[in-house]
């Protein structure tokens, strides 16, 4: 029944849901119409909440937040005075009201009948202004990311992108309030996530914006009158968490896009809408720190700014300190730097503790839960946020997402095919269909493309575990795993051909980021086809000795020896003794010299002369071939190198000569065949190879009496490392102490030495033993002789393991010991070298540093 009410110089008529003021109609929605209209049938009175949501959002389960952004807009026209707020109850109208009875009111009408009537989609217009959700926090870490989202602007559609878990909607509503005072008929809100019925999104919508829709209306027709209401309107709709309907919001966007010019649509979704016009801003994980970043710099990244706020708003005393930031730092890192999952971990910090949330990561699924009031289920737990995504997906690409549990890191377009393979439940897939399959995960956030010439692929952590439960249970597994070891052995058995003639700028580019792969490969090859790892490995050595991963690569080949020795002269065979030699160049030289003819016996019976050609080139560098060997062997070279091979195998007779120059103390010659060298490598692009001949360029110098040669190449060496991890920044240190010796400078060469053990310690001792007289000689030069007499003992046993001696082994050495002969009894000396002989690293360097006498 029509009703007029009359307060201070308002007007309302219900009959026309309008209010005016001193006779002109005020701007107010449908929702606010109704609220006020509840609270002025009851001036005075306390009208609950409750009360005030079923009048006003009759049907309809809507949050609290929504009745004050109602209340907010009726204060702005009313005045603040005239609605009081009772705390936790409700609301009261408080100014004086007049009434007039229905028919008064109904006679008022019609003396206004020559007053314009406003058009329905006009109160949609201050409807949509309050249906913005509040913004409850603060958005941390994503401040780039929303200038970047206003640098889109005015694009008329937006779509944000990214996995459940990532804060899209976060984002999109702190865009919508930033951007709703741009359109003048003001912005509405619409949460999609409950709809599972496409044909329900337009009456969504509509909804939202207060708009009521006849319901016999057929989904075109509906969406034709929501565009035609739209029509001449400028607002902003948000449109969230899209993905499951997402046929439907294209549609929609399809027909504003082109019928609604002053519509502008955000959406938020997994997966993008794929229309005309569309900007798809794909929103990655906050920034996370460096381990060895500074308090202050890690509390400007993004992930760690959110951890701290997290777990302070659940124990107000936390803080973080200096010495945690290494931590949380690799906490956030192994959550991707996932808001949600990050949010989860920050709740139990109180509970467990930092280090404790951080040692049950393995168990993320357990640990990243917890039960909070008014947020959707999908983001109380890390799982349920993966299940919501992994429920959106067809059977094909179920199949295809769990199998990519079975990469290690990124991987590769060549090792994608096995992943369309036939398995439980789904038939095999052709390579286009594996493409387009692989594309729609992407396309749905699951998948990390990282772009570039040569694209690689990879899961977040996170998303890799949960794919790795659904391969478990599966039952596709071992079969799979067995298919990854297979694929990862053909990919290297053509990067090894290929390394030969490439570039390690270029080669490694391609090929760096297959080590976690290589790794995992090798892991189960190991344990259940040795053969299949023998020839992973063979084929893998040129790319741990570019990473500086050469002990990895040695501890490796262990449990591959017998069967190895098994395979004979096979081709695989022969490849691992091949680069098993190479591997052991300074660590092992009679090894390498033992290994490397099995390599070349294997490539004479395969009449494959690049295989020749490189065994003889370890078995020169081993250093334990006489004179006419050495000789023999550089000819045998000569006759088999081919002017059209590239510039990497012409390069290995090279070192190989330079290192029978130095063994023949032929240091001049060394020296000028080394510069020719280093000439050489420097225009092939052969990074490594250039960093072993400015290693034998330092120790040449060394040897010739130019100090300044020696400290000034090991430097330029020194400096390269920090742009390559190589082992010669090892060799460099070393000979950085030598020189500190011949000079005298016993505070340097003690500097050089700690550095040089730390660098050795970090690649699994390597060339501790090549280099352990320097080590000697500082405990000598110190006065701590008996200390020189055990680590002579440990030299001793290191040159005999080794077979061959370094030029600067041999000059510590003998300086070392003539000086404990000249000081030592000649039993106290046997039992101290005894001793010492029997040293393992770590006590080296506690002898070799101990502090000096008094």
């Amino acid at each position: 029944m029509a009703q007029r009410y009359r307060f201070d110089a308002f007007e309302l008529d219900t009959s026309e849901r309008l209010l005016y003021r001193d006779g002109q109609p005020v701007g107010l929605g449908a929702r606010a119409i109704a609220l006020l209209t509840a609270l002025l049938a009851r001036p005075g009175r306390l009208v609950t909440k409750v009360e005030l949501l079923d009048r006003v959002w009759p049907g309809l389960v809507v949050e609290e937040n929504n009745l004050q952004v109602q209340v907010s807009a009726l204060r702005k026209v009313l005045g603040a005075h005239m609605i009081v707020t009772v705390p936790g109850r409700g609301y009261r109208f408080v100014q004086a009201v007049q009434s007039d009875p229905p028919q008064a009111a109904a006679a008022q009408v019609v003396g206004r009948a020559s007053r314009p009537a406003r058009a329905w989609h006009t109160h949609a217009a201050a409807e949509a202004l309050s249906v913005l959700p509040a913004q409850t926090s603060r958005l941390l870490g994503r401040d780039r990311d929303l200038a970047a989202l206003d640098e889109w602007l005015p694009a008329s559609l937006i779509t944000v992108v990214g996995p459940s878990g990532m804060g899209k909607t976060a984002l999109a509503l702190a865009a919508a309030h930033r951007w709703q005072a741009d359109r003048a008929d003001g912005s509405a809100w619409v949460d999609l996530s409950a709809l599972h019925d496409p044909s329900q999104v337009v009456t969504a919508v509509a909804q939202c914006l207060g708009l009521a829709l006849t319901l016999t209306l057929s989904p075109e027709r509906a969406c034709a009158t929501l565009v035609d209401a739209l029509r001449a309107m400028q607002v902003l709709i948000v449109l969230d968490n899209a993905e499951q309907v997402l046929p439907a919001v294209a549609e929609l966007a399809m027909a504003l896009l082109a019928n609604a010019p002053g519509v502008r649509l955000l959406v938020t979704s997994q997966v993008p809408l794929k229309v005309a016009g569309e900007r798809v801003f794909r929103l990655g994980p906050l920034a996370v720190p460096a381990p060895d970043a500074s308090l202050r710099d890690a509390l400007a990244h993004g992930a760690v700014e959110l951890f701290v706020d997290q777990v302070r708003a659940l124990d107000r005393h936390f803080e973080l300190q200096p010495a945690q930031v290494p931590e949380v730092a690799q906490l956030c890192r192994r959550l991707d730097g996932l808001p949600l999952a990050i949010k989860l971990a920050a709740a139990r910090v109180p509970l467990l503790g930092l280090s404790g949330v951080l040692r049950r990561l393995d168990e993320r699924f357990q640990l990243l839960a917890r039960e909070q009031v008014g947020v959707p289920d999908r983001h109380q737990t890390l799982q349920a946020a993966l299940d919501w995504s992994h429920a959106l997906l067809e059977p094909p690409e179920q199949a295809m997402f769990r199998r990519m549990a079975v990469f290690s890191g990124s991987f590769p377009l060549a090792l994608v095919p096995i992943l369309g393979q036939a398995g439980p439940g789904c038939e095999a897939l052709d390579e286009w269909r594996v493409l387009d399959t692989l594309g729609a995960l992407a396309d749905r956030s699951l998948v990390v493309v990282e772009g570039g010439e040569q694209p690689r692929y990879r899961l977040l952590d996170s998303v890799r575990e949960y794919a790795q439960l659904k391969l478990e249970a599966s039952g596709e597994q071992a079969r799979l795993q067995h298919h990854h070891a297979q694929a990862v052995a053909d990919l290297l058995d053509v990067a090894y051909d290929t390394y030969w003639s490439s570039s390690d700028a270029d080669w490694l580019s391609r090929h760096a980021a297959d080590i976690d792969n290589v790794r995992l490969a090798l892991d189960w090859a190991t344990a259940h086809e040795p053969a299949l790892g023998v020839r992973i490995l063979g084929a893998a050595g040129p790319l741990f000795l570019l990473l500086g991963l050469a002990p990895e690569a040695r501890r490796r080949g262990e449990p591959l020896l017998a069967t190895a020795s098994g395979l004979g002269v096979a081709p695989e065979a022969t490849r691992y003794w091949l680069e098993g030699s190479r591997l052991h160049w300074g660590v092992d030289n009679a090894r390498m010299l033992a290994w490397s003819q099995r390599a070349i016996d294997g490539a004479r019976l395969a009449s494959d002369a690049r295989g020749v050609f490189l065994g003889l080139r370890c078995q020169a560098g081993s250093g334990l071939l006489n004179t006419g060997q050495a000789r023999e062997a550089l000819r045998e070279m000569a006759r088999l190198e081919s002017s059209a091979w590239p510039a990497r195998l012409l390069t290995q007779r090279l070192l190989a000569e330079v290192s029978v120059l130095r063994g023949q103390e032929r240091m001049a010659d060394a020296r000028r065949t080394c510069q020719g060298l280093i000439v050489q490598a420097q225009a092939a692009g052969l990074d490594g190879v250039l960093s072993a001949a400015l290693s034998d360029l330092a120790a040449i110098c060394l040897a010739l009496g130019d100090t300044d040669g020696a400290l000034r190449v090991s430097q330029q060496i020194l400096a390269r490392s920090r742009h390559r991890r190589d082992n010669f920044v090892v060799h460099a240190l070393a000979i950085v102490a030598c020189v500190a010796f011949v000079r005298g400078d016993l505070a340097q060469a003690r500097a050089s030495l700690l550095d040089f053990v730390a660098a050795s310690r970090s690649r699994s001792w390597e060339w501790l033993g090549l280099y352990s007289g320097l080590l000697a000689l500082l405990a000598v030069q110190e006065g701590r002789l008996e200390a020189a007499a055990r680590l002579l003992g440990y030299v001793d046993r290191q040159q005999t393991q080794l077979g061959s001696r370094d030029v600067l082994g041999v000059y510590a050495r003998t300086r070392a010991r003539a000086a404990v002969d000249d000081a030592l009894e000649p039993s106290v000396l046997r039992r101290l070298l005894d001793l010492g002989g029997q040293l393992e690293p770590d006590a080296v360097c506690a002898w070799a540093f101990e502090a000096p006498p008094a």
